[in-house]
């Protein structure tokens, strides 16, 4: 149900400037425990981890509905002969991604010892979602924000 997303081992990348990287859910395979009730579980197990990431950008009111440069209208269709906007619902993918991933922390060092606890943080939850299923809220209806290091 939880898994590492990094680019494949062949791929010549180190990683070294993921800094703000996130895990892939599949509540599926988590009898459909919801990410909000897991990443609960694994702040009880003291591991930090918020559900969700980046919200999709379509959505955001700069793209809907500001007026950035006063033409009376939402500046993304100032200059456009029809309506470009892409509505809620138009990128269902993307509008669900928050349900599918969680925040990580961000190891600066290898301190092996830290690293194992908070992987254990992670994975017990996982392991034992049976449990988790009967006081699970499910997810919001929006998961994430507009930013990039907090989740709202």
């Amino acid at each position: 149900g939880i898994r590492a997303h990094r680019p494949a081992k062949d791929s010549g990348s180190t990683m070294g400037g993921w800094y703000a990287a996130h895990g892939l859910y599949r509540p599926e395979e988590l009898g459909g425990l919801s990410v909000t009730r897991y990443a609960q579980a694994v702040r009880a197990e003291g591991a930090p981890c918020s559900p969700g990431m980046n919200a999709a950008l379509h959505l955001h009111p700069l793209f809907n509905t500001a007026d950035v440069y006063g033409h009376g209208k939402p500046t993304r269709i100032a200059n456009t002969s029809r309506d470009v906007r892409q509505p809620k619902g138009s990128l269902p993918v993307s509008e669900r991604v928050g349900a599918l991933t969680y925040s990580i922390p961000w190891f600066k060092h290898y301190r092996r010892d830290i690293i194992e606890q908070y992987a254990e943080a992670y994975r017990k939850p996982a392991d034992q979602y049976q449990e988790l299923l009967a006081d699970d809220p499910g997810n919001p209806s929006h998961l994430g924000g507009w930013h990039f290091f907090s989740h709202g």
